[in-house]
């Protein structure tokens, strides 16, 4: 098989490469997370069928702007959620599509112990968890810790709500129960059955505006 047989996708992003002498499909795929042949396959064997939408924004974006490979290669990408978490009543989570992205270098995101490649963001909303967390803030969900053993602050769904609060497990509690406590004083604590909520994951960073 050769150029004039593949579809215009796949003409399209070998048209790509070639304007950028510093990039191969072995790099691009690392781009992605992907092993060194993903996009070799993707291209000559047809296999992945079609690219994702987020992977072509990615590849675009690195081929149009010209970032060196070296550099987007250690950089992660954080899906950015519309829906907010709230702290005093919980939010109705309308939509699960991210609405955007940040990246930060790897470095940066080793030196903090968050390497997980699972991290999401989101807004959170309200004032039970101040002075921990203000109304406003942006913060980090690692998705890949989601065991309130030791405690600590997690995201969680409560029916069709999502919470921040500080999770702990009730130890000897038939069924399992979960106290969710406040960091606001002025609201009390409560208990819920563990199988009646999901734990999103550990709230791990947070930025705000000073």
């Amino acid at each position: 098989m050769d150029r004039s047989q593949l579809d215009h996708n796949r003409q399209r992003l070998l048209a790509l490469i070639d304007s950028h002498p510093s990039y191969d499909l072995a790099g691009l795929s690392k781009l992605l997370g992907k092993n060194h042949a993903y996009l070799h396959q993707y291209i000559w064997k047809g296999s992945p069928r079609v690219l994702k939408d987020r992977d072509w924004k990615q590849l675009i974006r690195a081929l149009e702007d010209r970032i060196p490979p070296s550099l987007a290669a250690d950089r992660i990408r954080i899906p950015k959620y519309s829906f907010k978490a709230g702290m005093g009543g919980g939010q109705i989570v309308l939509s699960e599509d991210p609405s955007g992205a940040i990246e930060l270098d790897k470095t940066y995101l080793d030196a903090l112990r968050l390497s997980s490649k699972n991290l999401i963001m989101i807004e959170v909303e309200g004032t039970s968890m101040q002075p921990t967390l203000q109304s406003g803030d942006q913060v980090f969900i690692d998705q890949d810790d989601r065991n309130p053993a030791g405690g600590g602050v997690f995201a969680l769904r409560d029916g069709d709500e999502m919470l921040v609060k500080r999770v702990e497990k009730i130890p000897a509690s038939d069924p399992p129960r979960l106290k969710l406590i406040s960091d606001n004083a002025h609201y009390s604590p409560y208990e819920v059955l563990a199988d009646d909520t999901k734990i999103l994951g550990r709230i791990v960073w947070y930025a705000r505006r000073i």
